[in-house]
Order: structure tokens, then C-alpha cells, then sequence
């Protein structure tokens, strides 16, 4: 899980100065920032700021010369001392530490028109030797963008990826070249050997509705091929797709980054094999309204596409080495460059561009445990408090998003519906956005409403049950159902490896739901956390020993049958922290097997209130020491990209924070899903049950059977 790559980040902005004779006229110039980040030393470079002699003009007599334009507009670029002085120490730092150099351009805001340079012909200053061709030295273009969405990655052997072809009937009539699906397909497929792969357009056309259907399936990676173009008048992007007849319809690029941006949860990766769908070869003309700048700005994390009219040899010579390449480590950036460093003897060869948001600049992860211990050490204890039935699941809210939704979505649409008024990228808090609710209405009104949005999201997701749509109750059962046949399904995995206790932060009933539909007879528990005129918070009350046949749920944040014990506001969590801890309303059964259990923290962004504020009430529970004796396991995907600056800084954050404490017990981070984490549970307990094993209990073993022989 270490860094191999430093990072250089060059941002372009606009440079604004007064001229000396008529202090009314201002002069228009460019601003270059450049900050260098190695992650193997806590010293830090200041950042490098100077003046970029960018001319775009004193580029276009090297149009058809790459070396020159590369070597200009490297001239260009570093044209200060300061930032000159700046990449060297970054290249020098970088190669002492036996590091790679990841290099990203920023043209901000400011400075649109910027995006039409040929950036992918940058040379090292000193050596003139291109960059973007070696994988020592990764090249893309940073890209800014209001979507707030995480991006969550997934583990590599499950990606998917959807090949699209149009290969319109009469695109001859057009002046286009014919376009071989079949061998466009193949060659892909076969880049993409051992992942799953589909394809579209070959036994039917590609329209819009078509492709766009296909991908709300939900891929990784789709990779398009088919003519574009920018209108020569409007500079908007065009594509040559089909119509149902099979010759050529002709989609407006902007609609398709319409679609892109209502989807949930957009591709990874999106490679589009069409020419212009970055921009022209021969000036600014469409860079500011190309397609992949509208794809980034919809929220597609990562896009590789086309400056100009760039030739199909270009694009069948480098597309099976992308592919196979970005399989090896999942890091796009690297891929590019060996493919491009492939076909660098075409004159084409810097037509292809990449779009990135990603900081790491991956698509994919392995799932595991951090750091340098044996797994199978990790593994092996955990197996035998699963196998003793000392465990207890502590389920985070993001367990569930993929059955009822993310709460950042229900946040987005009460933020747009009411018209939240903070940032844009708090309105997919929901704690916020219910904090903003009942201000402005009431809270029974906030809570009202977000049940009435968790009805639409689960009605979206299954549109068979609409005809329970008005009992809640009988929604969330056809949705148990609905999932019933799915083995891999993390709620049956739960109920399958049966506990006596689970903790639950959501507030829906899908777990004691499944639990019963295995045949458990789950018994909820939540308890009166708010003051009220009358009474005192108070624990819920509970008589009995639970089992994994008579099991407890305990729902700390408020369950969904009474809505007036939901936690669901920012209020909400401190008020409730504070009648936690002088009411001590965690039940004493919960209590008592918390304390001496493993605890399988699953579904968290283990930075969100919810686990804060259970971690630190565990921690604080009477008898907490007994917990250093047990294994206990916190699982976490990739931070999210767009909420961390630096992902391998918040992984040590928060492995840190998880042991913090002079009597802290250790828990391990499973860098992963939950849903990773549990199959590989289910199989390790599987095998465990497979081999002979020797149990030594002193509590259960007599003396006298060890010295009487």
C-alpha cells in the first residue's frame, strides 16, 4: 500500500498587470504554479510561482513538427528561473528515492483556451526529452470539476468493461472511412483477456439510447469507437452513432455528457477512439467545448481521447498495449504512457490525451490488509472468533447504499429539491442537508421527507414493487426478497455466518429483515435518546441472552418503525453523543458483548460522524481493556478521491487514529469493501471448517485429565 510515485502538480492560471503608460489597459498573461509532493519525506518544497511565456501563436509554425512544438513550448513553460529550479529539484528528489515522477497540468478556470495546447509534447527542459512517453514520467491533464460524487474504486477481479462500436451502414456518404467493428472489438477483448467484457453494435446498431442503456449497467471501463468531429461553426462535439436502421445518426456530444451526469455512478474509465473528442489539431478551436472536457465536467473520473483526426493505425496500435498495461497496476497514467511511447514514431502519436480527477491515478485496487504482516496471521484469529461466535458486526451506512441508495444521493435531491443554500459540494451530506431541513421547516418535516426520498431511490432501484410503494414496510420486504437468490449478497453472508449481537448505524430494517428471512427471529432494539418535558433518555429494555438463532439488532441512530428517534442531524449527533455518555443508553446486553467480542467494523467512510462517535463510545465502555485480547478488523475502501489530497497520507491518518489511545486495542485496516472483506471471510471460515483442528479451553477442560494418565 506505499506511494511509488511523487507528484509534480503544474497549474496554469490568468496573470493580470497594469502597463506602466495608460494604467486603464491591462496586459493578459499566465501565471505558473508548480508543487511538488514526495511521499517519503515530511519536508516539504514551497511551491514555485513565476510567469509562463506562453504564446500560442509562436507554436503554429511547429504544427507539423512535434520535436520543435515540444521543445517551444517547454521553453515556454519553464521560462522562469524559479520554476525552472523547482522541476529539477522534483526530478532530482525523485530519482534519489528511486521514485517516479507523476506529473500533472492544471489550466484553471481562468485560462480555458489553454487546453488546446499540445501538452502532451512537453519536454524536460534541460535533456529535451519527451515526457510523456516514459512511465518514469506519467503524464495527464488535471481536470477541475463541481461533481462531488465519490469516487469509489473497485477490486480489480471484479471490473467490467463495455466495448461500443458504430460502424454506421452508409458512413461512406459521409467522407468517413469505413470503421472494422469486429476487429476494433477483438482487439480490445483481447487486451482485456481476464476481465469481463461486452460488446455493443455489432449485432445491433448503436444509437444513443442504445449505448447509453448499456452502460447504466454498470461498467468500469468503456471504451467507444466511432467517427466524431467538432462543428466547424459552433465548435460543439459531435459523434457519428446510428440510428435504428443502422445508417448514421448524428448526437450531439453534450448530450451524452447529460447522461453520463445523471447516472449514479459513472464509468471509471471512458476512452473514446473518435477523432476531435479533444479538440482539433490546428488551433483553439473546440478545446474549451470538447467532449472530454464536458465528460470531465459530468463527473467521469478518467478519459482518454482524441486532439484531431487521428489516424486508426494510431488507435490499433495503441490500444491493446493501454489495455494490457493498465491491468498490471490499475494506473492509468502509467499505461498511456507506454502505450504512446509504443507508437511513438507516428506522427500522430500526442493525439491521445488523458483527463483525470484521480489523484492516485487508478481505477482499480487490491483488496487486502495493509501493511507488512502476515494475512494469514490476521486472518487466522479472526476465523476462530467468527468460529467461536465471538464477534460482533458493526455495520456502517455504506453496507447497504447498493440496495436503498447512497446517502450523499437522498442528500443531493432534498438539497436541489429545497434549495440548500451552503456549498455545493455539502449538499450530499445529509447530516448538513437535515441540519438545513429542520431550520427552515421542522424536524418531523425532515425526517418526513427523507423517508419520502428513500422511496423513490428504492423504488428507482427496483420498479417491480411500486405496488408496495406506499407501505415502506412491505417495500424493504420485496427488496429482501428481490436479493434472496444472490449468495454473494453481504446481508445473507451475515446472516449465514450468524452472530449473537449486530450494531447497526443505518436506520432501515434490511438486516433483521434478511436475518429473519434466513430463519432467525431478530430482535431490534433502540432506545428513547431524546429529552423530552416528561422523560429522561433512556436505554431500551431488553430481558434474555441472545443467540445467532434469537439474535440482537441494536440500532444506535434510531430505527425506521418509530422516525422520531432517527439521528439524523448535525444537532442530532452532538445531542445524542451527550445523552449517550450521561445516560449511559447503550443496553447492557450490547455493552457486555461489545467488550468481550471481535469487532468487524463494515461499511464505514471510517471518517464520518457515525463511526466516530461509536468507536469513541466502545472505547469508553467499562471493561473496554478486555478488548486489546481480540482481533477486530476495520474494513475501508480507497478514501475517496475527490475528498482526500493525498490518499496515502489519509490511509496512515487513519490506521493512526484507529489505535490512538494509551489502552487503544489494535484493529487492523482491510483496504477493501465490505463486501470483499465478507466473501473472503465466508471462504476463510469455509476452509477453517475443513481442516482438524486442536481447541485447548482451560475453562471447559478438568485438571485431573492432564495429570491422571
Amino acid at each position: 500500500m506505499t506511494a511509488s510515485y511523487a507528484e509534480l502538480e503544474i497549474a496554469l492560471h490568468r496573470e493580470l498587470t497594469l502597463r506602466e503608460i495608460t494604467p486603464r489597459e491591462i496586459d493578459v498573461g499566465y501565471q505558473v504554479e508548480l508543487r511538488f509532493s514526495n511521499p517519503l519525506s515530511d519536508a516539504a518544497l514551497p511551491p514555485a510561482r513565476g510567469h509562463a511565456a506562453l504564446n500560442p501563436e509562436k507554436l503554429l509554425p511547429h504544427a507539423h513538427d512535434p520535436v520543435a512544438y515540444g521543445r517551444e513550448l517547454s521553453a515556454q513553460l519553464f521560462s522562469d528561473d524559479s520554476v525552472r529550479e523547482l522541476y529539477g529539484q522534483a526530478l532530482a528528489a525523485s530519482q534519489s528515492a528511486s521514485l517516479n515522477l507523476r506529473l500533472r497540468v492544471l489550466a484553471g478556470k481562468s485560462v480555458p483556451e489553454l487546453h488546446a495546447l499540445r501538452w502532451e509534447l512537453l519536454q524536460d527542459p534541460e535533456s529535451e526529452r519527451p515526457l510523456s512517453t516514459s512511465e518514469k514520467t506519467p503524464f495527464s491533464r488535471f481536470m477541475l470539476s463541481n461533481d462531488w460524487r465519490p469516487v469509489r474504486l473497485r477490486p480489480r477481479k471484479d471490473l467490467r468493461s463495455l466495448v461500443a462500436v458504430a460502424a454506421p451502414s452508409d458512413v461512406t456518404e459521409y467522407n468517413l472511412a469505413a470503421v472494422d467493428g469486429p476487429g476494433e472489438a477483438g482487439r480490445v477483448q483481447t487486451a482485456l483477456a481476464d476481465i469481463e467484457s461486452h460488446v455493443v453494435g455489432l449485432d445491433e446498431a448503436l444509437t444513443l439510447k442504445t449505448f447509453v442503456t448499456r452502460v447504466r449497467e454498470g461498467f468500469d471501463i468503456v471504451y467507444l469507437v466511432c467517427h466524431g468531429a467538432l462543428h466547424h461553426k459552433t465548435g460543439e462535439p459531435r459523434l457519428f452513432l446510428q440510428k435504428d436502421d443502422g445508417s448514421v445518426g448524428v448526437v450531439n456530444g453534450r448530450d451524452v455528457a447529460q447522461r453520463f451526469a445523471e447516472m449514479e455512478e459513472p464509468p471509471r474509465l471512458v476512452v473514446l477512439a473518435s477523432c476531435e473528442s479533444a479538440g482539433t489539431e490546428d488551433g483553439p478551436t473546440g478545446a474549451q467545448t470538447a467532449l472530454a472536457v464536458h465528460l470531465a465536467e459530468a463527473g467521469v473520473p478518467a478519459i482518454i481521447a482524441m486532439q484531431g483526426q487521428v489516424s486508426m493505425a494510431t488507435v490499433e496500435g495503441m490500444m491493446p498495449v493501454l489495455f494490457r498495461e493498465l491491468l498490471k497496476d490499475g494506473q492509468i497514467d502509467r499505461a498511456l504512457a507506454v502505450a504512446r511511447g509504443e507508437i511513438r514514431d507516428r506522427s500522430d502519436h500526442w493525439m491521445p490525451a488523458l483527463f483525470l480527477r484521480l489523484k492516485s491515478g487508478r481505477i482499480w485496487y487490491d483488496a487486502g490488509f495493509s501493511g507488512d504482516d502476515d494475512p494469514f496471521k490476521k486472518w487466522n484469529s479472526i476465523v476462530s472468533n467468527v468460529r467461536r461466535g465471538q464477534f460482533v458486526p458493526i455495520l456502517g451506512p455504506v453496507l447497504d447504499e447498493r440496495i436503498r441508495g447512497a446517502r450523499g444521493t437522498i442528500a443531493q435531491a432534498l438539497a436541489e429539491r429545497h434549495g440548500f443554500p451552503l456549498a455545493v459540494h455539502q449538499a450530499r451530506d445529509l447530516a448538513k442537508v437535515a441540519q438545513f431541513l429542520s431550520v427552515k421547516e421542522s424536524r418531523r418535516f425532515t425526517s418526513t421527507e427523507i423517508l419520502r426520498e428513500l422511496r423513490r431511490q428504492l423504488i428507482t432501484r427496483y420498479p417491480d414493487l411500486k405496488d408496495d410503494a406506499d407501505d415502506l414496510k412491505e417495500l424493504f420486504k420485496g427488496v429482501v426478497k428481490h436479493r434472496a437468490e444472490n449468495d454473494d449478497d453481504p446481508f445473507r453472508i451475515l446472516a449465514e455466518l450468524g452472530s449473537s449481537l449486530y450494531v447497526c448505524s443505518s436506520f432501515d430494517p434490511i438486516l433483521p429483515l434478511t436475518l429473519a428471512e434466513s430463519g432467525a427471529k431478530p430482535r431490534p432494539l433502540f432506545g428513547q435518546w431524546r429529552k423530552s418535558r416528561d422523560d429522561h433518555p433512556k436505554e431500551p429494555a431488553y430481558q434474555g441472552t441472545p443467540d445467532r438463532e434469537n439474535p440482537v439488532v441494536h440500532f444506535p441512530f434510531g430505527f425506521i418503525a418509530k422516525p422520531d428517534s432517527l439521528v439524523l442531524t448535525e444537532d442530532d449527533y452532538i445531542d445524542y453523543l451527550i445523552a449517550a455518555v450521561d445516560y449511559k443508553l447503550m443496553p447492557r446486553v450490547v455493552r457486555g458483548t461489545l467488550v468481550e467480542s471481535s469487532l468487524l467494523f463494515l461499511g464505514f467512510d471510517l471518517d464520518d460522524w457515525a463511526f466516530r462517535i461509536l468507536f469513541r463510545l466502545i472505547m469508553s465502555l467499562d471493561g473496554s481493556a478486555q478488548l486489546a485480547d481480540f482481533s477486530h478488523v476495520g474494513v475501508q475502501v480507497d478514501p475517496s478521491e475527490n475528498r482526500f489530497q493525498d490518499v496515502d497520507e489519509a490511509r496512515a491518518y487513519l490506521e493512526a487514529y484507529l489505535s490512538s489511545g494509551r489502552d487503544a486495542p489494535r484493529i487492523d485496516i482491510y483496504w477493501g469493501t465490505a463486501t470483499d472483506f465478507l466473501l473472503e471471510l465466508r471462504q476463510q471460515v469455509q476452509k477453517a471448517h475443513k481442516e482438524t483442528t486442536i481447541t485447548l479451553n482451560p475453562d471447559d477442560e478438568d485438571e485431573d485429565d492432564w495429570i491422571s494418565f
